[in-house]
């Protein structure tokens, strides 16, 4: 059996959410959105779509990008013991620079599911 985990960044995480918000029954065991912003009306509002997903959410944003850091903060409330945040500190939108951060949080994710 294949183990599936789904995982966008920017407007990808966006899609992913909507995606899983709407499709609750595909074979996927966790989901993981990277710089998933709010806006955009649905389906394409991260914390709407956020909030339908039933399956184990990792949240990681750039903690220089004031947009995705007021987006995040907005999903604060979602957290619990089946959505984790983690902020990268210093990293930008695009995780320029910090790549092995990201990798190390999603894969630090990975191994508690």
């Amino acid at each position: 059996m294949t183990t599936i985990y789904l995982m966008g960044h920017s407007m990808g995480s966006r899609m992913a959410s909507a995606f899983m918000a709407a499709n609750p029954q595909q074979p996927v065991r966790g989901l993981v959105v990277a710089g998933c912003r709010n806006n955009g009306g649905q389906p394409l509002d991260c914390h709407a779509s956020l909030q339908a997903v039933a399956i184990p959410v990792l949240d990681i944003w750039g903690g220089s990008n004031g947009k995705d850091n007021s987006a995040a903060e907005e999903r604060q409330g979602l957290v619990s013991s089946r959505y984790s945040q983690v902020k990268i500190d210093g990293a930008n939108h695009k995780f320029e620079g910090y790549d092995n951060e990201l990798i190390a949080a999603v894969v630090d994710w990975l191994k508690q599911q």
